[in-house]
């Protein structure tokens, strides 16, 4: 069993963002006692400060204290682990175009439920729904700078 400490901080919006999508891989953040192997839990804030719900793990693969290259006393600059669910975001991408090609066959199947004398009550409702995460998932992946097709 590994040892570590778990630390949480609070990280500005922007700054949450380009370390999920990993573009960011340290913090410079005031010293309290970081080692390599511990792990942060950063709580995104918005500009006011306020917490917005997301967070997420890293884990410092190195420190370096202040007090030599310009960095002040009581400060120290954290490399992190790659945090990027890559996989994760290539699959979300994944099941957004399943689903947008799903929603569009249901959708073109409409005049063929009426036909066969069946209502499409069920089907609208699953494309409605299909389409909002459709929607969520692009604004996701757009947020981390992926492309939206």
């Amino acid at each position: 069993m590994s040892n570590f400490t778990l630390h949480e901080v609070k990280i500005q919006s922007a700054n949450f963002t380009e370390i999920l999508a990993g573009r960011k891989t340290h913090e410079v953040i005031l010293s309290d006692s970081y080692q390599v192997g511990d792990v942060l839990n950063m709580l995104e804030i918005d500009e006011n400060g306020d917490y917005t719900g997301q967070e997420m793990n890293s884990q410092i693969t190195h420190v370096l204290e202040g007090g030599q290259y310009g960095l002040a006393e009581g400060w120290c600059v954290l490399s992190l682990a790659n945090t990027t669910p890559m996989q994760g975001i290539r699959l979300i991408g994944y099941l957004r175009d399943r689903l947008q090609e799903t929603c569009d066959c249901t959708e073109a199947a409409y005049p063929l439920i009426e036909k066969a004398g069946c209502t499409t009550d069920d089907a609208k409702r699953t494309v409605e729904a299909g389409r909002c995460w459709v929607d969520e998932a692009n604004h996701f992946l757009k947020k981390i700078g992926e492309v939206v097709a």
